[in-house]
């Protein structure tokens, strides 16, 4: 098993039962190595949770990309961006944020920063690029609605802010981009969002 591998497998113990509840010693278990082997490859568990993280915002960066090469435009990008995102935190244990920023802050503000500069990036150009589709309305300000996106994204990544189990960061995450999407839409966009519900059953 090699260290991309058991990266991989630790997210998915860490997405089912929580981070803090994971010891070093069940981890190895779990994967079906020795302590010693997981040893060779991280130097504690605070070291696990930073590559693992680093593992994973490099796999959304590159799906986030290859979804913006094959959308048509802006609004389908957008759609597109939330499925990936619904699929990857479906079923997420609700400790994972708690356990990230109390326990692991080093990779909380790795999660964190990618927001900040990749999700900012992409957030921006596709106002840019819906405006001039005429998908989006032609009076919004990218930069100012690009920070109040971030905003509602650090909303959700806060657990002091959605600490009731009875919202799953997928559902979350689907409702702040309805609330998103129908609030920059243009005549012509919410006509089409119409259509792009009805056939996504939205």
């Amino acid at each position: 098993m090699d260290e991309k591998e058991i990266l991989i497998k630790t997210a998915l113990l860490f997405k089912t039962y929580g981070i803090k509840s994971m010891t070093m010693d069940e981890i190895a278990r779990q994967l079906g190595i020795s302590k010693k082997t997981l040893y060779q490859f991280v130097n504690n568990k605070n070291d696990l949770v930073s590559k693992m993280m680093s593992l994973h915002i490099g796999q959304e960066q590159y799906c986030i990309d290859e979804v913006y090469k094959e959308t048509n435009n802006a609004i389908d990008e957008l759609m597109e961006t939330t499925k990936l995102v619904s699929t990857q935190v479906k079923e997420m244990h609700p400790s994972v944020m708690f356990d990230l920023k109390k326990y692991h802050p080093e990779a909380f503000h790795l999660l964190r920063d990618h927001k900040d500069r990749f999700i900012y990036k992409n957030i921006k150009r596709n106002l840019e690029t819906g405006i001039k589709e005429g998908l989006y309305r032609d009076n919004l300000n990218p930069e100012l609605v690009t920070r109040l996106y971030l905003s509602m994204v650090h909303s959700i990544m806060d657990p002091e802010n959605f600490s009731n189990k009875a919202f799953s960061y997928a559902d979350l995450h689907l409702e702040m981009m309805r609330y998103h999407i129908r609030g920059i839409a243009s005549s012509k966009g919410r006509e089409y969002l119409k259509q792009k519900f009805k056939q996504e059953n939205v």
